[in-house]
């Protein structure tokens, strides 16, 4: 499969009690600086604000080469975390009445441009806001010829043609799906409206209004100069620039900055957007069948009780957000790609668990291609991994990151190599077999790329990357994707709850002939048969085996998802 291009990363975290005092506890700062001294991050700063206090940490390396330190002045992309100023703006337009939340989005667009309707239903500001559009992830057409800067050749155009052409798999408001798409276009919305590009209007809107004079898409010169320089398990990645989708994910900007962009939600700053950024943060959708609800672009987690939003990009992470009804708030800045959520949660909750996350295999596989070449790197992985499991993070997605930089540096037959591996080391997972499809077809091995394609759809037939793909082959791909019934009754019998942590729970239940899973901290999926006992998911590429005791009883499940076996115990 092609490298996600994500802007958020969901995160299964369960919380909140009570937030600690205003000072960043010296776990948090240990933790921090274990990160960055192992490798796992390159730098952190994190804030803590309570009102009109703020306790800042800052720990790390801005450039690797020059040795320059991170600090709260620091500059670091902030991916998703966008859509929240897209949303804000919004807001105020519908706040000051020149728009509605029921206005279809073909109100605002060209009228070239024929946006998709359903059932005589078109998509509507509110909808595209709370992800519930049915517009997809992404468009079809985005085929980045830098995949190092993978938004930057995809034009407004491109997004145009897409948006007239597609065709919605099911009816709009139906259920929440994650849209940079969708939030790229109310971004361009913005631009139509103001007749300025989103970085114009973002500055008279909300940057100048805040003070937040190193909040831009565009970079100033002192932007360029306090830059935090992106990471990617060690190495230098480029920024990533996104004209058409700005609004979904084009933002750079500091601590200081974002702290006063929380300060002004939580209502310790007064400004002119107070009762704009209130609004956002009511419940604007609410899907019972997913056990899902959002506002008009934040995220919630535990009912409300944390507003919120994450974001990545290529080479950074980032998390802000506030308690509900207080003036305690968190910034979270990473310039790498190792998560930063589980931190930010700390700060507000003293009782939350920190948990180191391993090194990632990459980075120690790399060193091993300079030194010894591709047989001496797989030769170490497979030693390491047998001898020191617990050592490394070993995940399908490391060797999968590591193929598609080697991809990109046009080194095939290495990052054929690696692809390899990745399917001799996960056999039962679908992606790798599709990333390894993908290497073969641009080596131009016509064979061996729909072989691979094929187990990856047999895998799992909702990798409609992979059929499109094998379509685009002239592979008939009917027969591959085979309808499976399951009884009403055969699925009732897998209701409840299953327990794959110690925090970490899946719930099934079902509606007739359709059977969903309720993960912890997440919006509920449904779960599509392969056959009576196994099931695939299309939201994301996992699937999911019950198992029955000697009686027939269900007794257990294991999920199955980038490359790593979960079983869970059926506890209710």
């Amino acid at each position: 499969m092609k490298k996600l291009f994500t802007l958020l990363l969901f995160i299964s975290i369960v919380f909140i009690t009570n937030a600690q005092e205003n000072k960043i506890s010296n776990e948090v700062k240990n933790h921090i600086k274990e990160r960055v001294d192992e490798g796992i991050n390159t730098g952190i700063v994190v804030a803590l604000i309570n009102g009109e206090n703020v306790d800042y940490y800052s720990y790390g390396t801005a450039d690797l080469i020059t040795g320059r330190k991170v600090d709260e002045n620091s500059i670091f992309e902030i991916g998703s975390i966008s859509k929240t100023f897209t949303g804000i703006m919004i807001a105020d337009e519908i706040l000051k009445g020149k728009m509605k939340t029921s206005d279809p989005i073909s109100k605002y667009l060209p009228e070239t441009v024929k946006t998709p309707t359903r059932n005589g239903k078109e998509i509507t500001i509110k909808d595209v806001a709370t992800h519930s559009s049915s517009l997809p992830r992404m468009p079809d057409n985005f085929n980045p010829s830098n995949p190092n800067n993978p938004y930057s050749d995809y034009t407004i155009e491109m997004a145009y043609e897409f948006v007239s052409r597609v065709e919605l798999t099911r009816d709009i408001g139906d259920k929440y799906e994650y849209s940079n798409l969708g939030l790229g276009m109310l971004g361009h919305i913005l631009e139509l409206q103001y007749k300025k590009n989103y970085d114009a209007v973002l500055v008279d809107k909300i940057t100048s209004t805040l003070g937040m004079d190193n909040t831009r898409v565009e970079y100033t010169p002192e932007m360029l100069k306090n830059l935090a320089k992106g990471h990617n398990q060690g190495e230098e990645v480029e920024s990533w620039d996104l004209p058409a989708f700005a609004g979904a994910g084009g933002i750079r900007s500091s601590a200081v900055d974002m702290v006063k962009y929380i300060q002004a939600n939580m209502g310790v700053i007064k400004s002119p957007l107070y009762d704009a950024m209130q609004w956002t943060h009511k419940n604007a959708y609410e899907n019972e069948s997913q056990k899902f609800k959002i506002g008009f672009t934040w995220h919630y987690f535990n009912d409300g009780v944390v507003i919120q939003h994450n974001g990545a990009t290529g080479g950074y992470r980032a998390f802000a957000g506030f308690l509900k009804d207080t003036q305690k708030g968190f910034v979270v800045l990473t310039n790498s790609t190792e998560g930063v959520e589980e931190i930010g949660i700390k700060l507000i909750d003293d009782s939350a668990e920190l948990i180191m996350p391993k090194k990632s295999i990459t980075r120690e596989f790399r060193k091993e291609i300079k030194e010894n070449g591709i047989q001496g790197a797989i030769a170490f992985y497979k030693k390491t991994k047998a001898e020191e499991p617990e050592k490394y993070k070993f995940g399908e997605q490391e060797l999968n990151e590591l193929g598609y930089e080697l991809l990109r540096k046009k080194d095939i037959e290495k990052a054929l190599e690696v692809f390899k591996l990745n399917v001799e080391m996960f056999p039962k997972a679908s992606n790798p077999y599709d990333s390894l499809g993908e290497a073969f077809l641009i080596k131009g091995d016509t064979i061996n790329a729909i072989a691979n394609y094929k187990k990856s759809v047999e895998l799992n037939p909702g990798n409609e990357n992979g059929i499109k793909v094998l379509g685009g082959l002239g592979i008939e791909t009917e027969s591959l994707v085979k309808e499976v019934s399951v009884s009403a009754e055969i699925l009732k019998t897998y209701e409840g709850k299953y327990q794959l942590g110690p925090d970490f729970f899946i719930t099934i239940t079902s509606k007739g002939q359709q059977l969903f899973g309720l993960p912890t901290g997440q919006a509920q999926a449904e779960l599509f048969p392969k056959s009576n006992t196994e099931f695939y998911l299309k939201v994301v590429p996992a699937s999911v085996i019950f198992y029955k005791d000697d009686a027939g009883k269900v007794e257990s499940l294991t999920l199955f998802q980038g490359g790593l076996e979960m079983p869970g115990k059926k506890i209710e």
